[in-house]
Protein backbone atom coordinates (compact mmCIF):
# COMPACT_ATOMS: atom_id res chain seq x y z
CA UNK A 1 0.00 0.00 0.00
CA UNK A 2 1.19 3.51 -0.80
CA UNK A 3 2.63 5.36 2.23
CA UNK A 4 1.96 9.08 2.76
CA UNK A 5 3.52 11.14 5.58
CA UNK A 6 1.90 14.44 6.55
CA UNK A 7 1.95 16.99 9.34
CA UNK A 8 -1.10 18.64 10.93
CA UNK A 9 -1.32 21.90 12.86
CA UNK A 10 -3.72 21.91 15.80
CA UNK A 11 -3.99 25.68 16.01
CA UNK A 12 -5.32 26.72 19.40
CA UNK A 13 -6.63 30.09 20.54
CA UNK A 14 -7.91 30.12 24.10
CA UNK A 15 -10.47 27.34 24.45
CA UNK A 16 -10.92 26.78 20.71
CA UNK A 17 -9.09 24.99 17.92
CA UNK A 18 -9.08 25.87 14.21
CA UNK A 19 -10.63 23.46 11.70
CA UNK A 20 -10.71 23.75 7.91
CA UNK A 21 -13.05 22.26 5.29
CA UNK A 22 -11.64 20.70 2.15
CA UNK A 23 -12.73 22.27 -1.12
CA UNK A 24 -11.35 19.68 -3.52
CA UNK A 25 -10.78 16.01 -4.26
CA UNK A 26 -12.31 12.74 -3.09
CA UNK A 27 -12.79 14.05 0.45
CA UNK A 28 -14.28 17.42 -0.55
CA UNK A 29 -16.41 19.03 2.18
CA UNK A 30 -14.82 16.97 4.97
CA UNK A 31 -13.08 18.81 7.82
CA UNK A 32 -9.46 18.53 8.90
CA UNK A 33 -6.63 20.14 10.80
CA UNK A 34 -4.63 22.22 8.29
CA UNK A 35 -1.30 20.87 7.11
CA UNK A 36 0.15 18.71 4.37
CA UNK A 37 2.93 16.50 3.07
CA UNK A 38 6.50 16.56 4.31
CA UNK A 39 8.72 17.37 1.33
CA UNK A 40 12.19 15.82 0.79
CA UNK A 41 14.81 17.58 2.92
CA UNK A 42 12.24 18.98 5.40
CA UNK A 43 11.77 18.05 9.01
CA UNK A 44 8.15 17.99 10.30
CA UNK A 45 8.36 21.46 11.89
CA UNK A 46 9.66 23.04 8.68
CA UNK A 47 6.97 21.28 6.66
CA UNK A 48 4.25 22.44 9.05
CA UNK A 49 5.28 26.09 8.91
CA UNK A 50 5.54 25.99 5.11
CA UNK A 51 2.14 24.33 4.70
CA UNK A 52 0.42 26.85 6.95
CA UNK A 53 1.98 29.74 5.01
CA UNK A 54 0.71 28.20 1.76
CA UNK A 55 -2.76 27.31 3.04
CA UNK A 56 -3.55 30.17 5.42
CA UNK A 57 -1.13 33.01 4.62
CA UNK A 58 -0.04 33.20 8.23
CA UNK A 59 2.80 32.29 10.61
CA UNK A 60 2.54 29.87 13.51
CA UNK A 61 4.52 28.90 16.55
CA UNK A 62 4.82 25.13 16.95
CA UNK A 63 4.24 24.73 20.68
CA UNK A 64 4.53 20.97 21.24
CA UNK A 65 4.19 17.55 19.67
CA UNK A 66 0.76 16.00 20.32
CA UNK A 67 0.63 12.58 18.67
CA UNK A 68 1.05 10.60 15.46
CA UNK A 69 -2.02 9.05 13.85
CA UNK A 70 -1.60 5.96 11.68
CA UNK A 71 -4.61 5.42 9.41
CA UNK A 72 -5.43 3.13 6.51
CA UNK A 73 -7.44 4.85 3.79
CA UNK A 74 -8.68 2.70 0.85
CA UNK A 75 -5.79 3.72 -1.44
CA UNK A 76 -2.96 4.51 0.97
CA UNK A 77 -1.64 4.38 4.53
CA UNK A 78 -1.42 7.78 6.23
CA UNK A 79 1.09 8.75 8.90
CA UNK A 80 0.01 12.09 10.36
CA UNK A 81 2.28 13.90 12.85
CA UNK A 82 0.19 16.34 14.89
CA UNK A 83 1.48 19.41 16.73
CA UNK A 84 -0.20 21.95 18.98
CA UNK A 85 0.36 25.39 17.48
CA UNK A 86 -0.50 29.02 18.08
CA UNK A 87 -0.85 31.94 15.69
CA UNK A 88 1.82 34.60 15.52
CA UNK A 89 -0.61 36.85 13.65
CA UNK A 90 -4.39 37.32 13.70
CA UNK A 91 -4.42 37.31 9.91
CA UNK A 92 -5.82 34.18 8.24
CA UNK A 93 -6.70 33.68 4.57
CA UNK A 94 -8.15 30.48 3.10
CA UNK A 95 -6.12 29.74 -0.02
CA UNK A 96 -7.16 26.08 -0.44
CA UNK A 97 -10.08 25.40 1.89
CA UNK A 98 -13.70 26.38 1.32
CA UNK A 99 -14.53 27.15 4.96
CA UNK A 100 -13.06 27.27 8.46
CA UNK A 101 -14.35 27.31 12.03
CA UNK A 102 -13.06 27.83 15.55
CA UNK A 103 -14.42 24.97 17.68
CA UNK A 104 -14.78 24.58 21.45
CA UNK A 105 -14.45 21.17 23.09
CA UNK A 106 -18.19 20.45 23.02
CA UNK A 107 -18.39 21.53 19.36
CA UNK A 108 -15.67 19.26 17.99
CA UNK A 109 -18.18 16.72 16.68
CA UNK A 110 -20.39 19.31 15.04
CA UNK A 111 -18.50 18.95 11.75
CA UNK A 112 -17.81 15.93 9.52
CA UNK A 113 -14.10 15.17 9.96
CA UNK A 114 -11.81 13.15 7.76
CA UNK A 115 -11.43 9.68 9.37
CA UNK A 116 -7.83 10.16 10.51
CA UNK A 117 -8.62 13.60 11.94
CA UNK A 118 -11.67 12.24 13.75
CA UNK A 119 -9.36 9.86 15.62
CA UNK A 120 -7.74 12.97 17.12
CA UNK A 121 -10.87 14.32 18.76
CA UNK A 122 -10.46 12.79 22.25
CA UNK A 123 -6.94 14.22 22.47
CA UNK A 124 -8.13 17.63 21.28
CA UNK A 125 -10.86 17.59 23.90
CA UNK A 126 -8.29 16.71 26.57
CA UNK A 127 -6.09 19.63 25.50
CA UNK A 128 -8.94 22.13 25.47
CA UNK A 129 -10.45 20.95 28.75
CA UNK A 130 -7.20 20.47 30.64
CA UNK A 131 -8.07 16.84 31.49
CA UNK A 132 -5.92 13.70 31.60
CA UNK A 133 -5.84 12.42 28.02
CA UNK A 134 -6.26 8.75 28.96
CA UNK A 135 -9.31 9.63 31.05
CA UNK A 136 -10.80 11.54 28.11
CA UNK A 137 -10.12 8.62 25.77
CA UNK A 138 -11.90 6.29 28.20
CA UNK A 139 -14.89 8.60 28.56
CA UNK A 140 -15.14 9.15 24.80
CA UNK A 141 -14.95 5.44 24.01
CA UNK A 142 -16.79 3.82 26.93
CA UNK A 143 -19.00 6.41 28.66
CA UNK A 144 -20.43 8.95 26.23
CA UNK A 145 -21.50 6.31 23.65
CA UNK A 146 -23.93 4.95 26.27
CA UNK A 147 -26.00 8.11 25.85
CA UNK A 148 -27.00 6.97 22.34
CA UNK A 149 -29.50 4.60 23.94
CA UNK A 150 -31.24 7.32 25.97
CA UNK A 151 -34.14 9.59 25.07
CA UNK A 152 -33.75 12.43 22.58
CA UNK A 153 -33.08 15.01 25.29
CA UNK A 154 -30.19 12.99 26.78
CA UNK A 155 -28.02 12.05 23.82
CA UNK A 156 -24.25 12.40 23.44
CA UNK A 157 -24.50 16.14 22.76
CA UNK A 158 -26.20 16.57 26.16
CA UNK A 159 -23.34 14.76 27.92
CA UNK A 160 -20.69 16.87 26.19
CA UNK A 161 -22.55 20.11 26.92
CA UNK A 162 -22.84 19.25 30.62
CA UNK A 163 -19.12 18.45 30.68
CA UNK A 164 -18.22 21.77 29.10
CA UNK A 165 -20.45 23.80 31.43
CA UNK A 166 -19.26 21.88 34.50
CA UNK A 167 -15.63 22.65 33.71
CA UNK A 168 -16.47 26.31 33.09
CA UNK A 169 -18.08 26.47 36.54
CA UNK A 170 -15.23 24.47 38.10
CA UNK A 171 -12.75 27.10 36.93
CA UNK A 172 -14.09 29.40 39.68
CA UNK A 173 -13.07 26.96 42.42
CA UNK A 174 -9.95 25.04 43.57
CA UNK A 175 -11.24 21.64 42.47
CA UNK A 176 -9.84 18.54 40.78
CA UNK A 177 -10.80 19.06 37.12
CA UNK A 178 -10.44 15.37 36.29
CA UNK A 179 -12.94 14.56 39.02
CA UNK A 180 -15.39 17.25 37.88
CA UNK A 181 -15.05 15.96 34.32
CA UNK A 182 -15.79 12.36 35.28
CA UNK A 183 -18.77 13.36 37.42
CA UNK A 184 -20.27 15.40 34.58
CA UNK A 185 -19.64 12.65 32.02
CA UNK A 186 -21.26 9.92 34.13
CA UNK A 187 -24.10 11.87 35.72
CA UNK A 188 -26.93 10.41 33.58
CA UNK A 189 -25.71 6.84 33.07
CA UNK A 190 -28.52 5.58 35.28
CA UNK A 191 -31.01 6.34 32.51
CA UNK A 192 -30.13 2.87 31.26
CA UNK A 193 -32.02 1.44 34.23
CA UNK A 194 -34.78 3.82 35.25
CA UNK A 195 -35.82 7.41 34.55
CA UNK A 196 -37.37 8.19 37.93
CA UNK A 197 -34.40 7.05 40.01
CA UNK A 198 -31.70 7.43 37.36
CA UNK A 199 -29.60 9.69 39.58
CA UNK A 200 -29.32 6.92 42.17
CA UNK A 201 -28.66 4.34 39.45
CA UNK A 202 -25.90 6.59 38.11
CA UNK A 203 -24.25 6.52 41.52
CA UNK A 204 -24.42 2.73 41.59
CA UNK A 205 -22.93 2.42 38.09
CA UNK A 206 -20.09 4.80 38.97
CA UNK A 207 -19.20 2.85 42.13
CA UNK A 208 -19.07 -0.36 40.06
CA UNK A 209 -16.97 1.16 37.24
CA UNK A 210 -13.59 -0.44 37.91
CA UNK A 211 -11.86 1.56 35.18
CA UNK A 212 -12.16 4.75 37.25
CA UNK A 213 -9.65 3.30 39.71
CA UNK A 214 -6.91 4.15 37.21
CA UNK A 215 -7.40 7.85 37.94
CA UNK A 216 -9.23 8.14 41.26
CA UNK A 217 -9.04 6.90 44.83
CA UNK A 218 -11.98 5.14 46.48
CA UNK A 219 -12.93 8.39 48.24
CA UNK A 220 -12.81 10.31 44.94
CA UNK A 221 -15.00 7.72 43.21
CA UNK A 222 -17.48 8.09 46.06
CA UNK A 223 -17.46 11.87 45.49
CA UNK A 224 -18.16 11.32 41.78
CA UNK A 225 -21.02 8.95 42.64
CA UNK A 226 -22.52 11.42 45.12
CA UNK A 227 -22.31 14.21 42.55
CA UNK A 228 -24.34 12.08 40.13
CA UNK A 229 -26.86 11.19 42.83
CA UNK A 230 -27.31 14.85 43.76
CA UNK A 231 -27.58 16.33 40.26
CA UNK A 232 -31.36 16.22 39.83
CA UNK A 233 -33.23 19.50 40.04
CA UNK A 234 -36.03 17.76 41.96
CA UNK A 235 -33.73 16.89 44.84
CA UNK A 236 -35.17 17.96 48.18
CA UNK A 237 -31.73 18.73 49.58
CA UNK A 238 -28.65 20.63 48.50
CA UNK A 239 -25.88 18.60 46.85
CA UNK A 240 -23.51 17.21 49.46
CA UNK A 241 -20.31 18.44 47.82
CA UNK A 242 -19.07 21.25 45.61
CA UNK A 243 -18.76 18.72 42.77
CA UNK A 244 -22.44 17.89 43.18
CA UNK A 245 -23.37 21.56 42.99
CA UNK A 246 -21.22 22.02 39.90
CA UNK A 247 -22.77 19.05 38.07
CA UNK A 248 -26.29 19.97 39.19
CA UNK A 249 -25.86 23.50 37.86
CA UNK A 250 -24.17 22.36 34.65
CA UNK A 251 -27.08 19.99 34.00
CA UNK A 252 -29.50 22.91 34.17
CA UNK A 253 -28.70 24.71 30.94
CA UNK A 254 -31.46 27.25 30.93
CA UNK A 255 -32.05 28.33 27.36
CA UNK A 256 -35.78 29.13 27.28
CA UNK A 257 -36.71 27.59 23.92
CA UNK A 258 -34.45 24.58 24.48
CA UNK A 259 -36.07 23.93 27.87
CA UNK A 260 -39.49 24.02 26.23
CA UNK A 261 -38.27 21.78 23.39
CA UNK A 262 -36.84 19.20 25.78
CA UNK A 263 -40.14 19.19 27.68
CA UNK A 264 -42.04 18.46 24.47
CA UNK A 265 -39.47 15.85 23.40
CA UNK A 266 -39.79 14.05 26.72
CA UNK A 267 -43.58 14.02 26.40
CA UNK A 268 -43.48 12.63 22.87
CA UNK A 269 -41.00 9.95 23.93
CA UNK A 270 -42.80 8.83 27.08
CA UNK A 271 -46.46 9.53 26.23
CA UNK A 272 -46.74 8.70 22.51
CA UNK A 273 -50.50 8.12 22.63
CA UNK A 274 -51.24 11.53 24.15
CA UNK A 275 -53.03 13.97 21.83
CA UNK A 276 -51.62 17.41 21.04
CA UNK A 277 -53.78 19.21 23.63
CA UNK A 278 -52.63 16.74 26.25
CA UNK A 279 -48.99 17.46 25.40
CA UNK A 280 -49.66 21.20 25.65
CA UNK A 281 -51.24 20.84 29.08
CA UNK A 282 -48.40 18.57 30.22
CA UNK A 283 -45.81 21.06 28.96
CA UNK A 284 -47.56 23.93 30.70
CA UNK A 285 -47.87 22.06 34.00
CA UNK A 286 -44.23 20.89 33.96
CA UNK A 287 -42.83 24.34 33.22
CA UNK A 288 -44.85 25.87 36.06
CA UNK A 289 -43.93 23.11 38.50
CA UNK A 290 -40.22 23.20 37.79
CA UNK A 291 -39.21 26.62 36.42
CA UNK A 292 -41.78 29.25 37.41
CA UNK A 293 -41.60 31.36 40.57
CA UNK A 294 -41.80 28.95 43.49
CA UNK A 295 -40.88 25.98 41.27
CA UNK A 296 -38.62 23.26 42.55
CA UNK A 297 -35.60 24.14 40.40
CA UNK A 298 -32.76 25.59 42.47
CA UNK A 299 -29.57 27.26 41.25
CA UNK A 300 -26.50 26.12 43.16
CA UNK A 301 -23.55 28.10 41.77
CA UNK A 302 -23.58 31.91 41.93
CA UNK A 303 -21.22 32.18 38.94
CA UNK A 304 -23.69 30.33 36.72
CA UNK A 305 -25.22 32.29 33.81
CA UNK A 306 -28.49 30.48 34.49
CA UNK A 307 -29.98 33.19 36.72
CA UNK A 308 -30.61 35.64 33.86
CA UNK A 309 -31.85 32.86 31.59
CA UNK A 310 -34.22 31.53 34.25
CA UNK A 311 -35.84 34.94 34.57
CA UNK A 312 -36.24 35.11 30.78
CA UNK A 313 -37.91 31.69 30.79
CA UNK A 314 -40.26 32.74 33.60
CA UNK A 315 -41.38 35.74 31.56
CA UNK A 316 -42.25 33.41 28.67
CA UNK A 317 -44.17 31.09 31.00
CA UNK A 318 -46.01 34.13 32.36
CA UNK A 319 -47.09 35.09 28.82
CA UNK A 320 -49.19 32.03 27.95
CA UNK A 321 -49.96 33.30 24.44
CA UNK A 322 -46.25 33.53 23.63
CA UNK A 323 -45.57 30.17 25.27
CA UNK A 324 -48.32 28.51 23.19
CA UNK A 325 -46.82 30.02 20.02
CA UNK A 326 -43.41 28.54 20.86
CA UNK A 327 -45.03 25.19 21.71
CA UNK A 328 -46.82 25.12 18.33
CA UNK A 329 -43.56 25.76 16.48
CA UNK A 330 -41.73 23.01 18.37
CA UNK A 331 -44.66 20.62 17.95
CA UNK A 332 -44.52 20.96 14.16
CA UNK A 333 -40.74 20.36 14.18
CA UNK A 334 -40.73 17.42 16.60
CA UNK A 335 -44.03 15.61 16.02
Amino acid sequence: MKQIEVVAAIIRKGDEIFATQRGYGEWKDYWEAPGGKVEPGENPIQALRREIREELDTEINVDKYLTTIEWDYPAFHLTMHCYMCSLLSDSLHLNEHEAARWLKADELRNVNWLPADEALLPLLAAELLGIDRDLVCFVESAVIPRYKAFDKAHQEDHARSVISRALDLASHYPVNRNLAYAAAACHDLGLSADRKTHHLESGRIIREMKELRQWFSADEIETIAQAAEDHRASSDHAPRTLYGRIVAEADRLIEPEQIIRRTVQFGLSHYPKLEKEGHWQRTLAHLHEKYYYGGYLKLWIPESPNAVQLEALRQIIKDEVLLKKIFEKIWLEEH
